[in-house]
Parts: C-alpha cells; sequence; structure tokens
C-alpha cells in the first residue's frame, strides 16, 4: 500500500502489484536478495552468489561447450522471471570467467549469448571488491591492492612520516583505521596466492610501519 502527501492533502492508499514507491521505507538491497532467492538454479550444474544487487551465477563442467550451454538455457528461464518481476539488469555490466587448472587450457567456445547480446568472456573480473582471474593466482587483486594502499599511504603523507609531529600511537590508529583495512579486506580468500605474491604486500606494510613508528631500515 502507498500514499502521496502535497503540503496538506494527502491521497487516498492504493494498491501495488510490483516494485516500490519512490520514497518508500524500505531496505532494497535485502528485500532484492529475498525476491531473487525464490528463483532457484534449474539445474545442479549451478550454484547463485547474492549479496544485495550483485549476483555471481557459477555454472561447472569439464566441457566449455556444456558450460555455455548450461548458461544460456539459465539465462531464458531467468529473462522470464525477470519480465514477470520487471527486473531490469545491466547486461554491459555482465561478465564471463573461465576458471581453469594449472596447466589445462581451455579453447573458449563461442560467447554466451545474454538476453540476444554475447557475454564478453574476460581473464579477469571484478566481484565485491575481489579480482579474480582465470587461474586464482591472485596476483592482479594483489597488484590492486597495493596501488590502493600506496595512494592511500601518499594521502596521509603529511601525517605520516618521520618528521611529522603526530605521535607514535595516533599514526598507528591511523594505520589500523585506513590502511591496513584495504590490505586485509577478503584476505581468507586470497591467503591461498603463493609466498611471492603475498610478500608484495608484506614489504609493502612494512614500509608503512617504519613511517609511522620512525624505525630504520635494517638489511641483513
Amino acid at each position: 500500500m502507498f500514499e502521496a502527501s502535497f503540503q496538506t492533502a494527502t491521497s487516498s492508499r492504493r494498491g501495488m502489484r510490483t516494485g516500490v514507491a519512490r520514497g518508500g521505507a524500505v531496505d532494497l538491497p535485502y528485500t532484492f536478495q529475498s525476491v531473487c532467492q525464490q528463483h532457484a538454479p534449474p539445474s545442479h550444474h549451478f550454484e547463485l552468489a547474492l549479496y544485495a544487487d550483485n549476483t555471481a551465477i557459477i555454472a561447472t563442467s569439464r566441457k566449455p561447450m556444456l558450460i555455455v550451454s548450461y548458461l544460456e538455457s539459465y539465462f531464458n528461464d531467468l529473462q522470464l522471471w525477470l519480465n514477470e518481476w520487471r527486473i531490469a539488469i545491466n547486461i554491459s555490466k555482465s561478465t564471463m570467467i573461465i576458471f581453469e587448472r594449472a596447466g589445462r587450457r581451455f579453447i573458449h567456445s563461442r560467447p554466451v549469448t545474454h538476453f540476444g547480446k554475447p557475454t564478453e568472456c574476460v581473464d579477469t573480473t571484478r566481484y565485491l571488491g575481489m579480482t579474480l582471474d582465470t587461474r586464482l593466482t591472485w596476483s592482479p587483486h594483489i597488484d590492486q591492492v597495493r596501488k590502493r594502499t600506496a595512494q592511500r599511504m601518499d594521502m596521509l603523507g603529511p601525517l605520516l612520516n618521520r618528521k611529522s609531529d603526530l605521535s607514535v600511537t595516533n599514526g598507528v590508529l591511523l594505520y589500523k583505521q585506513l590502511i591496513r583495512p584495504l590490505m586485509d579486506y577478503a584476505c581468507p580468500a586470497w591467503r591461498s596466492a603463493v609466498r611471492s605474491h603475498v610478500r608484495k604486500l608484506q614489504v609493502l606494510q612494512c614500509k608503512c610501519l617504519r613511517l609511522v613508528t620512525g624505525a630504520q631500515l635494517i638489511r641483513k
């Protein structure tokens, strides 16, 4: 039910068949997620990863052609459901990535047709702030984290340096609040990366802590 108000006048209450009235007091991300959960995958080859309005459709198979077939079958069913609920999605933001085992290379088949348009097949894609690559090496993700962390350190440069009047306690607090969360984000997932990739973050972390505490670099 909804009603409209203007100055001192208020309309009668009306029912809504679909959608949410503009300005309605509804938590849209959770409402959207609860609606999407009613649309169960039609095959055991699928898994849905839902978070707010971000959705990942995961199909598994040893053959790329079967993956394309599974996804197109799902999209055909999904299109009917979206039309029924009058939900629009941004197709231009949709990408497809094939995760491969080390030493095994898939020959990419034709692209998946998504609502009449081909979906771009990429080597890296972003989902919930993480950069995923085809081998799940996490190297592109760690490179992005290093770049963002370095930019944050440059921004805090006037405060986090050996000549700053900021106390060590406050410097460490800034580090914990503004820098370390960038490096720690999703670490349970990317911690499986090889040691050489993780060490890149450790070097950057040590550099930042030396600036915060005024410690000297000791070379062995």
